[in-house]
């Protein structure tokens, strides 16, 4: 062991009284709370954004396979993709399905009331867990039964047209020129706290729509491909672009809801601040803790600068009494922040406003590499600036201080 560490030590080791321990403990609380919260608003923008991701996604999926038009409508021309060119795209890793839906625009009308809607026809090979999970009475279509007509409607749609499951209502579509109307069945009613979203989709079997609007059995209004991996979702639409024949584009979850996604880009710069505000406060923390230190051991310094200690070995001493401090009070940081957000996790204490946050509850996202992150990040912040109070040990003089009591 080294002079240095063994100095270093004892420092750590030794017993804190009266001005010192309190101010050790207050800087140790400090770092604690302030690395606590530098946690959990990683975590909760984290999980935020995946959540409503999640949401808009189940909708529509990351990419969209379109027909080529300069309309941009859901009544375009049907596109079919064959099974090779199907097989051929989903060699992709990143691509987890590629399946096929029929959105057709239309209107709802019962009794006084009407409402406009996009009727978004599925098929046997479409994940339905997004929509099943949001269910809050019924059940899914029945599929592959064009004699069944039925759809699930929102619960926002539901409460204007004041329906119930089993309920008839009069879907009109635009068809050769003129409105004709036709009848489905409520099977069930889901809510996802998406309004916007809620409020437009129905969801129905896609041979249902095929039968209404004399459409083959392989026609369909666009293909949607879920990924594994969103934050590979630009390179992977490109690869999935030159795989289209010329009468197809495509279009990406972000091209579809720009504003949503430029809002949920514009909460990093929030946490950003956030995270700057508790690293400077935990930085001119440990910073008073360090001038606190080497004030009350002015002795001890002048006698290591009389047998020849160097001023940058000195520092080194304070440095590792401030590093053992930082560290506690990030090992209790990490504690607070993990029982935090596990509390909020399983049991939903803190709620949202879901008109306004998509979210019924404050959501969390816990990633190691994130708590990692952020732990290294404040250390390494503070570590460098508290070699500023450090360097005033090089102002000590030896014989002053060796005759002071």
């Amino acid at each position: 062991m080294g002079f240095v560490q063994f100095i270093s030590k004892r420092l750590v080791k030794g017993k804190n009284t009266g001005s010192a321990k309190r101010v050790i403990n207050i800087a140790t609380v400090s770092v604690a709370l302030s690395i606590a919260v530098m946690l959990i608003s990683v975590s909760v923008l984290s999980g935020f954004k995946s959540a409503v991701k999640e949401k808009i996604v189940g909708f529509g999926s990351h990419i969209q396979i379109v027909p080529y038009s300069i309309n941009n409508t859901f009544d375009d021309n049907p596109i079919y993709i064959d099974n090779a060119t199907q097989n051929t795209i989903s060699k992709n890793k990143n691509i987890k399905s590629i399946t096929p839906v029929i959105n057709k625009s239309s209107v709802i009308i019962c009794d006084d009331a009407f409402h406009a809607v996009i009727l978004k026809g599925i098929t046997q090979s479409y994940d339905t867990t997004f929509f099943h999970d949001a269910l809050i009475t019924g059940a899914m279509p029945r599929l592959n039964k064009t004699s069944h007509q039925e759809c699930i409607v929102s619960k926002n749609t539901a409460d204007k047209l004041k329906l119930n499951i089993n309920d008839k209502i009069k879907i009109y579509f635009y068809i050769d020129n003129g409105y004709r109307a036709k009848n489905f069945y409520v099977s069930g009613i889901y809510d996802t706290g998406l309004g916007a979203y809620d409020d437009r989709f129905l969801i129905c079997d896609a041979a249902v729509l095929q039968n209404i609007f004399s459409m083959e059995a392989t026609d369909y209004s666009a293909y949607e491909v879920s990924l594994n991996d969103f934050s590979k979702l630009d390179a992977t639409a490109d690869e999935v672009y030159q795989l289209l024949p010329n009468n197809m584009t495509l279009q990406t979850i972000t091209d579809i809801e720009p504003n949503l996604f430029s809002w949920l880009n514009l909460l990093d710069s929030n946490v950003i601040m956030i995270i700057g505000i508790m690293i400077l406060l935990t930085v001119v923390t440990l910073c008073g803790v360090v001038l606190i230190m080497i004030f009350e051991k002015k002795q001890m310094i002048g006698i290591l600068k009389a047998i020849g200690t160097p001023n940058d070995q000195i520092t080194q001493i304070f440095l590792h009494k401030a590093g053992y401090i930082a560290l506690k009070g990030l090992f209790y940081g990490n504690i607070l922040a993990l029982a935090l957000e596990l509390i909020q996790k399983y049991t939903h204490l803190i709620t949202l406003d879901a008109q306004s946050y998509y979210l019924t509850s404050v959501p969390i996202s816990i990633n190691a590499l994130h708590i990692i992150g952020v732990d290294i990040l404040a250390f390494a912040v503070c570590l460098l600036c508290m070699l500023i109070p450090a360097k005033t040990i090089s102002k000590i003089s030896v014989t002053k201080n060796l005759r002071f009591e």
